[in-house]
């Protein structure tokens, strides 16, 4: 009798393990545990650390007058904080982190641009002019240092297809990153009711547009100079983005503001590999605000190294 009680064990034991150990190796390929499991008992033991979302303090979030906000930690994907952040709002110049992504795809960085259309548009500009030709880097620093919008049309306008057919890959590209909320109808961020997106949405736009290099160099630039092929016309360009003077760890990424649509920032912050991303739009003051939220996520959240040693 105590042989089958054992055998009986035994089998439910065996059982357990091929149930339960295909479905631990199911969660960490979906990256909530990354598990190194030893190969043999001779295996050195050691310690390995992972990325895991950071824990609150439940401090209080500050007092925000912007419409919506989003925050991220970058590492773990831990959405830190957010406020109808589903909500479709206009976005003013962060449109041109859209623009960047649609235009590195296409472009070259030593592509030649021909300024046309772009010199006549409205709002904030470079200063190209008709006719002038710069290369496809030189106007990327235009747009996203300066907000140029006549930069964002000179490169929507030099796209196959123009103008509509830059626009058209804006919105595809939206399809393909599962922007629910977002619609764009011009490359430069002028309001309209068909162009608009949300404080999630830009998060993962943004996340996007710093998976380039080049990009996230330009995002932290404070300030350059970019010529014209002829070397004729010089434009001095400084970043609009104050906090990445004033504020530790700053490095990007883009201003926005329309009447419509109020104060808009995207700041991406990394302090001591603690990155995080924050979103606010429709503000009253998107550099106070801003900083705010970013001094009080480092305030509010600690980053533990979760380790197993094995």
């Amino acid at each position: 009798m105590r042989y089958y009680f054992i055998s009986a064990i035994l089998i439910v034991a065996a059982l357990a393990i091929t149930t339960f150990v295909p479905f631990i190796i199911n969660i960490a390929e979906e990256g909530l545990v990354s598990v190194q499991i030893p190969q043999n008992n001779s295996q050195v033991a050691g310690i390995q650390k992972y990325n895991v979302p950071p824990i609150s303090k439940n401090i209080p979030a500050p007092l925000l007058s912007a419409r919506a906000v989003f925050v991220k930690d970058l590492l773990s994907g831990a959405v830190l904080y957010q406020k109808d952040a589903n909500i479709s709002l206009p976005i003013a110049s962060l449109t041109k982190i859209m623009t960047a992504i649609v235009a590195s795809e296409y472009f070259k960085p030593n592509s030649v641009l021909t300024v046309r259309i772009g010199a006549s548009v409205e709002g904030v500009k470079v200063g190209l002019l008709p006719g002038e030709n710069l290369n496809f880097r030189s106007m990327l620093y235009g747009m996203l240092l300066s907000s140029g919008n006549d930069a964002a049309y000179a490169l929507a306008e030099n796209y196959p297809g123009g103008i509509l057919g830059f626009v058209s890959a804006m919105n595809k590209k939206a399809f393909q990153l599962n922007l629910r909320n977002t619609y764009f109808d011009n490359p430069a961020g002028f309001d309209s009711i068909k162009h608009f997106s949300s404080a999630k949405d830009i998060s993962i736009v943004t996340e996007e547009a710093l998976k380039d290099s080049t990009l996230a160099r330009i995002f932290a630039t404070k300030e350059t100079n970019i010529v014209s092929l002829d070397k004729k016309y010089t434009h001095q360009l400084s970043n609009l983005n104050r906090l990445l003077s004033q504020v530790k760890g700053v490095l990007g990424v883009k201003t926005g503001f329309t009447q419509e649509a109020k104060e808009n920032l995207v700041t991406f912050v990394n302090r001591d590999g603690r990155q995080i991303l924050t979103v606010i739009l429709g503000s009253n003051d998107r550099f106070g605000e801003s900083t705010k939220l970013i001094e009080w996520v480092y305030q509010n959240f600690t980053w533990p190294d979760f380790e197993v040693i094995h």
